[in-house]
């Protein structure tokens, strides 16, 4: 648990996490200042943080997760 409280983000970190999120905001119609993008934020950051640390890896626990297709089909409605 303290690892994950812990991470440290550097460029390179914020890189990947930064396409994924514009990606997903951009698939699901999203503006970047919507609750929605907020909320896609953190989810992004957490599994980040889980160890999803590469592009790759990330852009599949996205997909996989739960609540991102919740908020994208949120959106889509909106």
């Amino acid at each position: 648990m303290r690892a994950f409280l812990e991470t440290s983000f550097g460029p390179n970190e914020l890189s990947v996490i930064d396409q994924s999120f514009k990606d997903w905001l951009e698939t699901h119609h999203v503006t970047k200042n919507s609750a929605e993008a907020e909320l896609a934020a953190a989810i992004i950051i957490n599994l980040y943080r889980e160890g999803h640390d590469t592009r790759q890896e990330l852009d599949t626990a996205m997909s996989l997760h739960r609540g991102l297709a919740d908020l994208g089909e949120l959106a889509s409605r909106s």
